[in-house]
Protein backbone atom coordinates (compact mmCIF):
# COMPACT_ATOMS: atom_id res chain seq x y z
CA UNK A 1 0.00 0.00 0.00
CA UNK A 2 1.17 3.31 -1.14
CA UNK A 3 0.49 5.33 1.84
CA UNK A 4 0.43 9.43 1.54
CA UNK A 5 1.86 11.81 3.51
CA UNK A 6 0.84 15.54 3.19
CA UNK A 7 2.36 18.42 5.10
CA UNK A 8 1.23 21.92 5.17
CA UNK A 9 4.15 24.55 5.82
CA UNK A 10 3.14 27.87 6.84
CA UNK A 11 5.39 31.11 5.74
CA UNK A 12 5.55 32.27 9.92
CA UNK A 13 6.21 36.21 10.41
CA UNK A 14 5.45 37.36 6.58
CA UNK A 15 5.71 40.90 6.06
CA UNK A 16 2.64 43.25 5.83
CA UNK A 17 2.67 43.58 2.08
CA UNK A 18 2.14 46.81 0.38
CA UNK A 19 1.27 48.17 -3.44
CA UNK A 20 3.47 47.67 -5.31
CA UNK A 21 5.83 44.88 -3.50
CA UNK A 22 6.64 41.49 -5.30
CA UNK A 23 4.90 38.55 -4.05
CA UNK A 24 7.70 35.85 -5.59
CA UNK A 25 10.34 38.31 -3.47
CA UNK A 26 8.53 38.13 -0.33
CA UNK A 27 7.69 34.57 -0.74
CA UNK A 28 11.74 33.57 -0.96
CA UNK A 29 12.62 35.85 2.05
CA UNK A 30 10.02 34.15 3.87
CA UNK A 31 11.07 30.48 2.81
CA UNK A 32 14.94 31.53 3.77
CA UNK A 33 13.52 33.61 7.03
CA UNK A 34 11.56 30.26 8.01
CA UNK A 35 14.56 27.97 7.15
CA UNK A 36 12.51 26.07 4.85
CA UNK A 37 13.94 24.82 1.05
CA UNK A 38 11.73 24.09 -1.39
CA UNK A 39 11.37 20.76 -3.14
CA UNK A 40 10.17 19.37 -6.14
CA UNK A 41 6.56 18.85 -6.09
CA UNK A 42 5.86 21.29 -3.65
CA UNK A 43 3.01 23.64 -4.18
CA UNK A 44 2.49 27.47 -2.97
CA UNK A 45 -1.04 28.48 -1.79
CA UNK A 46 -1.30 32.41 -1.65
CA UNK A 47 -4.37 33.88 -0.24
CA UNK A 48 -5.84 36.28 -2.39
CA UNK A 49 -5.62 39.27 -0.36
CA UNK A 50 -1.60 40.09 -0.26
CA UNK A 51 -1.97 39.80 -4.34
CA UNK A 52 -5.04 42.05 -4.24
CA UNK A 53 -2.66 44.63 -2.13
CA UNK A 54 0.33 43.90 -3.95
CA UNK A 55 -1.24 45.04 -7.09
CA UNK A 56 -3.34 47.76 -5.76
CA UNK A 57 -6.59 46.28 -6.18
CA UNK A 58 -7.74 48.50 -3.21
CA UNK A 59 -10.91 50.75 -3.06
CA UNK A 60 -10.32 53.59 -0.82
CA UNK A 61 -13.58 54.00 1.26
CA UNK A 62 -13.52 57.76 1.48
CA UNK A 63 -13.76 58.11 -2.65
CA UNK A 64 -16.28 55.95 -3.41
CA UNK A 65 -19.46 57.68 -4.70
CA UNK A 66 -22.13 55.24 -3.39
CA UNK A 67 -25.16 55.17 -6.14
CA UNK A 68 -28.87 54.81 -4.91
CA UNK A 69 -28.87 51.06 -5.50
CA UNK A 70 -25.83 50.39 -3.70
CA UNK A 71 -27.75 52.39 -0.32
CA UNK A 72 -30.81 50.09 -1.25
CA UNK A 73 -29.04 47.01 -1.56
CA UNK A 74 -25.76 47.66 2.13
CA UNK A 75 -29.97 48.60 3.38
CA UNK A 76 -31.32 45.32 2.98
CA UNK A 77 -28.30 43.13 3.77
CA UNK A 78 -27.29 45.32 6.55
CA UNK A 79 -23.95 46.17 4.73
CA UNK A 80 -21.45 48.87 4.38
CA UNK A 81 -22.77 50.52 1.20
CA UNK A 82 -19.09 51.32 0.17
CA UNK A 83 -18.48 47.67 -0.50
CA UNK A 84 -21.92 47.21 -2.20
CA UNK A 85 -20.96 50.29 -4.52
CA UNK A 86 -17.19 48.51 -4.87
CA UNK A 87 -19.06 45.14 -5.31
CA UNK A 88 -21.27 46.77 -8.32
CA UNK A 89 -18.11 48.07 -9.77
CA UNK A 90 -16.56 44.89 -9.72
CA UNK A 91 -19.29 43.01 -11.20
CA UNK A 92 -19.48 41.84 -14.93
CA UNK A 93 -23.22 40.84 -14.24
CA UNK A 94 -25.55 40.75 -10.99
CA UNK A 95 -26.79 37.13 -11.33
CA UNK A 96 -29.06 37.92 -7.45
CA UNK A 97 -30.18 40.07 -5.08
CA UNK A 98 -32.57 37.79 -2.74
CA UNK A 99 -31.86 36.07 -0.40
CA UNK A 100 -28.09 36.50 -1.37
CA UNK A 101 -26.20 39.57 -3.67
CA UNK A 102 -24.68 37.06 -5.85
CA UNK A 103 -22.22 38.57 -8.87
CA UNK A 104 -20.32 37.29 -11.62
CA UNK A 105 -17.08 39.48 -11.66
CA UNK A 106 -15.53 40.54 -14.57
CA UNK A 107 -12.91 37.76 -13.77
CA UNK A 108 -16.09 35.40 -14.48
CA UNK A 109 -16.19 34.29 -10.64
CA UNK A 110 -19.40 33.93 -9.49
CA UNK A 111 -19.70 34.76 -5.34
CA UNK A 112 -21.12 36.71 -2.94
CA UNK A 113 -20.79 40.91 -3.08
CA UNK A 114 -17.76 40.23 -6.07
CA UNK A 115 -15.16 38.87 -3.86
CA UNK A 116 -14.77 42.87 -2.14
CA UNK A 117 -13.52 41.95 1.35
CA UNK A 118 -13.08 44.47 4.52
CA UNK A 119 -11.24 41.78 6.42
CA UNK A 120 -7.54 41.86 6.72
CA UNK A 121 -7.40 44.87 4.13
CA UNK A 122 -5.16 48.23 4.98
CA UNK A 123 -6.22 50.81 6.88
CA UNK A 124 -10.23 52.69 5.43
CA UNK A 125 -10.32 50.78 2.48
CA UNK A 126 -11.43 47.83 0.96
CA UNK A 127 -9.80 44.47 -1.40
CA UNK A 128 -10.95 43.93 -4.77
CA UNK A 129 -10.42 40.35 -6.42
CA UNK A 130 -6.92 40.41 -8.76
CA UNK A 131 -8.01 41.39 -12.16
CA UNK A 132 -6.57 38.40 -13.91
CA UNK A 133 -5.57 35.75 -10.95
CA UNK A 134 -4.77 33.19 -13.07
CA UNK A 135 -2.03 35.56 -14.73
CA UNK A 136 -0.63 37.03 -11.15
CA UNK A 137 -0.22 32.93 -10.15
CA UNK A 138 1.65 32.80 -13.60
CA UNK A 139 4.02 35.72 -12.78
CA UNK A 140 4.71 34.14 -9.17
CA UNK A 141 5.15 31.00 -10.36
CA UNK A 142 7.48 31.71 -13.40
CA UNK A 143 9.88 33.72 -10.61
CA UNK A 144 9.88 31.17 -7.67
CA UNK A 145 10.87 28.87 -10.89
CA UNK A 146 12.70 30.45 -11.89
CA UNK A 147 14.96 31.28 -8.54
CA UNK A 148 14.69 26.75 -7.81
CA UNK A 149 15.82 25.43 -11.26
CA UNK A 150 12.05 23.73 -11.46
CA UNK A 151 8.63 23.70 -11.58
CA UNK A 152 6.93 25.38 -8.76
CA UNK A 153 2.78 25.51 -9.27
CA UNK A 154 1.16 28.49 -7.34
CA UNK A 155 -2.24 28.55 -6.24
CA UNK A 156 -4.26 31.72 -5.25
CA UNK A 157 -7.05 31.22 -2.84
CA UNK A 158 -10.12 33.17 -1.95
CA UNK A 159 -13.08 32.29 0.42
CA UNK A 160 -16.29 31.38 -0.54
CA UNK A 161 -19.86 29.97 -0.01
CA UNK A 162 -21.42 26.86 -1.44
CA UNK A 163 -25.13 26.21 -2.51
CA UNK A 164 -25.75 23.56 -0.86
CA UNK A 165 -24.03 23.21 2.17
CA UNK A 166 -23.21 26.07 5.26
CA UNK A 167 -20.14 27.27 5.90
CA UNK A 168 -17.44 28.55 3.62
CA UNK A 169 -14.03 27.14 2.99
CA UNK A 170 -10.64 28.15 0.27
CA UNK A 171 -10.90 27.39 -3.53
CA UNK A 172 -8.28 27.79 -6.29
CA UNK A 173 -9.60 31.24 -8.08
CA UNK A 174 -5.60 31.23 -9.78
CA UNK A 175 -3.82 28.73 -10.83
CA UNK A 176 -0.07 28.01 -12.26
CA UNK A 177 1.85 24.87 -12.89
CA UNK A 178 0.20 22.36 -12.54
CA UNK A 179 -3.82 20.78 -13.63
CA UNK A 180 -6.98 21.49 -11.37
CA UNK A 181 -7.69 18.38 -12.01
CA UNK A 182 -7.06 14.87 -11.02
CA UNK A 183 -8.61 12.46 -13.56
CA UNK A 184 -9.62 8.95 -11.92
CA UNK A 185 -11.43 7.46 -15.08
CA UNK A 186 -9.84 3.75 -15.86
CA UNK A 187 -8.88 3.32 -12.54
CA UNK A 188 -10.22 0.22 -10.28
CA UNK A 189 -11.78 1.11 -7.11
CA UNK A 190 -11.31 -1.37 -4.01
CA UNK A 191 -13.24 -4.09 -5.59
CA UNK A 192 -12.03 -3.63 -8.76
CA UNK A 193 -14.35 -2.25 -10.32
CA UNK A 194 -13.20 0.31 -13.08
CA UNK A 195 -13.95 4.06 -12.38
CA UNK A 196 -15.38 5.55 -15.62
CA UNK A 197 -15.90 9.30 -14.67
CA UNK A 198 -14.43 10.61 -11.79
CA UNK A 199 -13.39 14.07 -12.08
CA UNK A 200 -11.12 15.36 -8.93
CA UNK A 201 -11.04 19.32 -8.40
CA UNK A 202 -7.48 18.64 -6.79
CA UNK A 203 -6.88 22.33 -6.73
CA UNK A 204 -9.92 23.76 -4.72
CA UNK A 205 -9.03 20.65 -1.74
CA UNK A 206 -5.33 22.38 -1.63
CA UNK A 207 -6.70 25.38 -1.18
CA UNK A 208 -9.03 24.03 1.44
CA UNK A 209 -6.40 22.52 3.23
CA UNK A 210 -3.88 25.54 3.28
CA UNK A 211 -7.00 27.35 4.75
CA UNK A 212 -6.23 25.05 7.69
CA UNK A 213 -2.96 26.56 8.64
CA UNK A 214 -3.61 30.06 7.16
CA UNK A 215 -6.88 30.82 9.13
CA UNK A 216 -8.99 33.47 8.45
CA UNK A 217 -8.46 36.36 11.26
CA UNK A 218 -5.04 37.90 12.39
CA UNK A 219 -2.92 34.44 11.76
CA UNK A 220 -0.57 36.18 9.65
CA UNK A 221 0.20 33.47 7.44
CA UNK A 222 -0.82 34.41 3.92
CA UNK A 223 1.25 31.65 2.07
CA UNK A 224 1.69 27.99 2.62
CA UNK A 225 3.98 25.19 1.32
CA UNK A 226 1.74 22.33 0.73
CA UNK A 227 3.93 18.93 0.13
CA UNK A 228 3.25 15.73 -0.72
CA UNK A 229 0.27 16.16 -3.51
CA UNK A 230 0.22 14.30 -6.92
CA UNK A 231 -0.81 16.66 -9.49
CA UNK A 232 -0.22 16.48 -13.76
CA UNK A 233 2.07 19.60 -14.32
CA UNK A 234 1.07 21.43 -17.19
CA UNK A 235 -0.55 24.97 -18.05
CA UNK A 236 -3.55 24.54 -16.41
CA UNK A 237 -6.19 27.63 -14.90
CA UNK A 238 -8.62 28.45 -12.56
CA UNK A 239 -10.67 29.72 -15.28
CA UNK A 240 -11.28 26.00 -16.38
CA UNK A 241 -12.97 25.02 -13.28
CA UNK A 242 -15.71 27.69 -13.86
CA UNK A 243 -18.94 26.00 -14.94
CA UNK A 244 -19.37 27.08 -17.97
CA UNK A 245 -23.54 28.68 -18.37
CA UNK A 246 -24.69 25.87 -20.57
CA UNK A 247 -24.34 23.74 -17.38
CA UNK A 248 -25.45 25.88 -14.97
CA UNK A 249 -27.77 24.14 -12.33
CA UNK A 250 -29.40 27.03 -11.23
CA UNK A 251 -31.11 28.49 -14.50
Amino acid sequence: MNIKIIELIPLLDFPIVRVGDKISELILSAIQKNKTTLILGDIIVVTHSIISIAEGKLYNIDEINVSDRALEIAEKFGQLPEKVEAALLEAGEVLSEDPVFITRTRQGIITDFSGIDESNAPQDTLIALPDNPDDSAKMISDSLTESNGFRIPVIITDTHGRPWRKGAVNIAIGIAGMSPYTHNAGKADIFGHELHSSLVCVADEIASSAELVMGQANEGVPVVVVRGIEFKEDNGSASQIIRPNSENLFS
